[in-house]
């Protein structure tokens, strides 16, 4: 899309919001009645206000930025499908991911079609305050300082601070800053990812916030995840207002700087400010900066390594953000542990990281990347094994299990390995299964679902089953015996009952994922499960866990699973093997090869 189809499609929003807002002058002027289409049309205006300025953002940075070729892909098809074009957004705007841009123009329709389109992300309900943040987001402009060394001083003393890195802010007072200040300092852990919790010891706040010098003076201790290995470390938090601005100090309590531990900064203190640069009143913060400054425990020891310099790049994005966007309000879009306790949760991951995560990491013979791929299931298994101890008394037997399309068969390899009697079924067997040992029973075989039961097993494992997982309610609900199986599954490319893929008409506020998650749970539901749902802390976009359990009504839907499978054992077509297809494409090269040096 060229900058001159962009400044015209700006141009005819404006006109129409000169209409809108006639329209709206109008109705001001009619009697009460006209009241409530008045404040209709107000929402309306707001709404264009917000598309103009998300315009205006992006049509500056075509004019003003270098391009770069961004793969778009066909909205009615997966994730996973080769692009099938490009669209070219400003070089700097690639790492803003809050906005899709399928089709280039969408950011630019209106208010109608809008509701028609997937424009945000896949949890959002407030489509206004949504365009509010991107707006927002899109003003992000920081500076770093590693190079050189710039000093500031925040009061009249002697201490003197290194500015590490600021960014310029508008449309957010202090109360915002205070904001965002309060809630880093009640959970630390929302920016110190190895901080499990935040322990407040003393907590004093001035009477009167207005006036000049300290606001808030605390003390808290940091609990780190790894209490066995990490220690906890004390720390005091002053917030203070000084000539300059507000600042908020953090300074760790230790007698020697090796006491601080490696998960916070190696500095004397560091602090988050808010500065006034000139010409601000409390009414006007055009002129406000945000600052993050350290004083050092040696000249560039903060700034010594890429690793120190991306810690300090993190915290001024999420400082500008939250900031910038504290005035809209924050509600949590998903709720984590829910079926499963964090403090069981993380004690367990921690104890079979240290058992199992080195060895494989090191030792891991697929092209696949270890780093992703054994502490994801490492964290699934984990998860999996809180799930099931909380499920059964201390007395009773662990439970049994199937993973169907268990891949490289990790997870089965863990979960023998803890106590934990199952095996794994996939189409084709993987290198890695040959370094396991004895251990795991992981068998190569090509699965018919709707022929498939689950006696021998209590509980059904889908994980990233792909045209499995729609099945395995249904083979849970229809599987007869003793032992009447849950499942455990962990959605990811959507596949209906013939194992092809879906399509979805995706709305306003919805993604394909969201709606294939609310398919299964459907599925679910109807064959006779009580369903729970959870947000897996696993480095995955795909981290719904979806849990079954036989309810009370399992008799109807042991029927209504005989009917889902008898309708899909019509459609349903197993999915070639990887193996097969590379024997069919080699020997396609060969004959092509052949048919060339015979010519």
């Amino acid at each position: 899309m060229s900058t001159q189809v962009i400044i015209d499609r700006i141009a005819q929003k404006k006109q129409e919001l000169a209409a809108l807002e006639q329209v709206q002058a109008l109705s001001e002027n009619t009697a009460s009645h006209c009241l409530e289409l008045n404040r209709q049309m107000g929402k309306v205006v707001e709404q264009y206000k917000s598309i103009l300025g998300i315009a205006k953002g992006w049509s500056g940075a075509f004019e003003n930025a270098a391009l770069v070729d961004i793969p778009q892909t066909n909205s009615n098809e997966d994730d996973s499908d080769q692009p099938e074009s490009v669209i070219r957004i400003p070089a700097a705007a690639e790492s803003f991911s809050l906005i899709s841009m399928e089709p280039a123009e969408q950011a630019f329709l209106d208010h109608q079609q809008q509701q028609q389109q997937q424009i945000l992300g896949a949890e959002s309900t407030d489509t206004l305050i949504e365009a509010q943040r991107i707006a927002a987001f899109a003003k992000f402009k920081p500076e770093y300082f590693w190079e050189e060394t710039k000093e500031m001083q925040i009061q009249d003393e002697s201490d003197t601070w290194r500015l590490l890195a600021s960014a310029s802010i508008e449309d957010a007072e202090e109360w915002h800053f205070l904001g965002v200040m309060d809630k880093w300092i009640q959970a630390a852990e929302l920016i110190i990812p190895p901080v499990k919790s935040t322990e407040i010891l003393e907590d004093c706040v001035t009477e009167d916030g207005a006036t000049v010098g300290e606001l808030r003076r605390m003390r808290r201790v940091l609990v780190p995840k790894r209490k066995l290995k990490d220690p906890l470390l004390e720390e005091d938090v002053v917030v203070s207002r000084l000539n300059s601005g507000i600042y908020a100090r953090f300074i760790p309590r230790v007698s020697d700087p090796s006491g601080i531990p490696f998960y916070y900064p190696s500095v004397h203190e560091f602090a988050f400010g808010y500065v006034e640069t000139g010409g601000s009143t409390q009414h006007d913060s055009s002129s406000c900066k945000l600052v993050i400054i350290v004083r050092e425990l040696s000249p560039g020891s903060t700034v010594v390594t890429k690793k120190h310099q991306m810690v300090w790049q993190d915290l001024i994005k999420r400082l500008y953000k939250w900031t910038a966007t504290e005035r809209f309000g924050y509600q949590k879009r998903v709720e984590h542990d829910v079926v499963v306790s964090y403090d069981l949760y993380t004690a367990k991951y921690q104890e079979l990281k240290a058992k199992y995560a080195l060895h494989w990491v090191e030792n891991w013979p697929e092209q696949t990347d270890p780093r992703k791929f054994v502490y994801e299931d490492i964290a699934i298994a984990s998860w999996i094994i809180c799930l099931w101890q909380g499920s059964n008394s201390a007395k009773a037997k662990k439970p049994r299990f199937v993973d169907l399309g268990c891949g490289n068969g990790l997870l089965v390899h863990l979960l023998n390995s803890e106590g934990f009697s199952g095996y794994g079924i996939d189409q084709c067997s993987r290198k890695v299964w040959a370094h396991f040992g004895e251990n795991p029973d992981l068998r190569a075989q090509t699965l018919v679902p709707y022929e498939f039961s689950a006696e021998d097993a209590d509980w059904i494992i889908g994980n990233h089953a792909d045209e499995l997982v729609p099945w395995i309610p249904i083979i849970a609900a229809r599987t007869t015996g003793t032992s009447k199986p849950g499942f455990i599954i962990i959605p990811c490319c959507p596949h209906d009952l013939s194992g092809k893929k879906m399509v979805f008409p995706v709305a306003a506020g919805q993604s394909k994922y969201h709606l294939y998650v609310k398919y299964i749970v459907n599925l679910a539901e109807k064959c006779g499960f009580s369903v729970e749902k959870e947000f897996l802390r696993i480095p995955s976009t795909k981290n719904v866990a979806i849990v079954g359990r036989r309810s009370d009504c399992h008799a109807h839907g042991a029927a209504h699973a005989d009917e889902l499978a008898r309708t899909g054992e019509q459609d349903f077509v197993a999915r070639v093997p990887d193996s097969v297809k590379n024997e069919v494409r080699l020997a396609k090269m060969r004959e092509r090869d052949h048919c060339a040096t015979s010519n």
